[in-house]
């Protein structure tokens, strides 16, 4: 089995050779492959993440959640004591209450927002470079969603979203990642 590193790398690679067009149309997929599920449907707060450099497009879960009045929180990557974490911030809306942070990766604006507690959190959508049917995951390797994963309640959904290209059979674990309860692509749903 090749480790995580090599997956990590074939996996932005093939991940890297979809256009535009083609994240467009399976972000649409997924989404309502994601908001199909019963999880959802019965979640008050749904924490998303912000989409970059060829992910799964959340902007049309994220518009259907605050039309639907759910609570929407994402991660803003914030320094406690020396180490960074993951803070979830409520977002009102998509226009102005964002700016750049960690990595480029848009996040919510403090000023502009409500911290959540992770404990009110009901589904969170984890973003990953690979997945395996089974629900493990390889991130970027920060360890950032592994760590902050912890901190939610047990019942709290974690559900990964990612393009069928970026699931395989198996990936590595390591005792500290935290499996997701599904693995939602265009094509499946893996429970």
């Amino acid at each position: 089995m090749k480790d995580k590193r090599e997956l990590r790398k074939e996996a932005l690679n093939i991940r890297k050779g979809l256009s535009e067009e083609e994240i467009i149309e399976k972000s649409k997929l997924i989404t309502e492959k994601l908001i199909s599920l019963d999880g959802f449907y019965n979640s008050k707060c749904v924490m998303a993440y912000m989409d970059f450099k060829n992910e799964v497009m959340t902007r049309f879960l994220i518009e259907h959640c605050l039309n639907l009045g759910k609570i929407v929180a994402l991660p803003l990557i914030d320094c406690v004591d020396g180490v960074k974490k993951i803070f979830p911030y409520e977002l009102t809306n998509q226009e102005g209450c964002l700016k750049p942070g960690t990595y480029g990766i848009l996040e919510p604006v403090k000023e502009f927002s409500r911290k959540i507690d992770p404990k009110d959190i009901d589904l969170v959508v984890v973003p990953g470079v690979a997945f395996d049917v089974k629900g493990g995951r390889i991130g970027y390797g920060a360890g950032y969603y592994d760590i902050f994963l912890r901190e939610v309640r047990k019942d709290c959904l974690k559900i990964g979203i990612a393009f069928d290209i970026q699931v395989f059979p198996s990936i590595p674990k390591e005792e500290h990642d935290i499996l997701m309860d599904a693995v939602v692509t265009e094509n499946e749903i893996y429970f």
